[in-house]
């Protein structure tokens, strides 16, 4: 008697959907990091600068110096209610230009309106969001688990339909 497994359909559609996934898991930190740095934001100037953002992001403190001289740089900002907002290390990120950097990172209030003002020596400054890297490496780390789930839901799919068809043909 010939063992004519049934191939499962559940095993392929499952093999489907992990490669799916693990597409969505890389294009959708990818899209929302390439879309974050490629707002250029508001450049700021002389004096405090009153800014309207979307409301609880992540934006930074960019400040470019041309010629890679160096520079000195401090900065505040405030909320609408005059209230100090946190300005922190960035930690690892990634520019879009060599004389770029991204100072300063921080959460904009709840109604997106601040005032910020920075005194910068020898560059320019602007505030805009920022692209988040570790979304990025998670996003990597997440689609390779479920690729890995899913060529070998789909190898072992397509090993039992080939075993099938060979069993159903003798």
């Amino acid at each position: 008697m010939v063992d004519a497994r049934k191939p499962s359909k559940a095993l392929g559609w499952l093999s489907l959907s992990l490669l799916v996934l693990a597409a969505l898991a890389v294009v959708v930190p990818v899209t929302r990091f390439a879309v974050a740095s490629g707002d250029k934001g508001v450049a700021l100037g002389e004096g405090p600068s009153k800014v309207q953002a979307p409301g609880g992001r992540t934006w930074g403190i960019y400040f470019n110096d041309p010629d890679n001289s160096g520079y000195s740089e401090s900065c505040n900002a405030t909320d609408s209610k005059g209230q100090a907002i946190t300005l922190r290390d960035p930690g690892m990120t990634v520019t879009s230009s060599d004389t770029e950097m991204l100072d300063h990172v921080f959460t904009t209030p709840a109604d997106g309106r601040f005032t910020i003002e920075c005194d910068a020596q020898r560059a320019s400054a602007r505030v805009g969001p920022v692209g988040r890297f570790p979304e990025v490496a998670i996003g990597l780390a997440l689609a390779a688990l479920l690729g890995l789930g899913g060529l070998v839901a789909g190898s072992i799919w397509l090993t039992r339909r080939s075993s099938t068809v060979a069993a159903a043909v003798v």
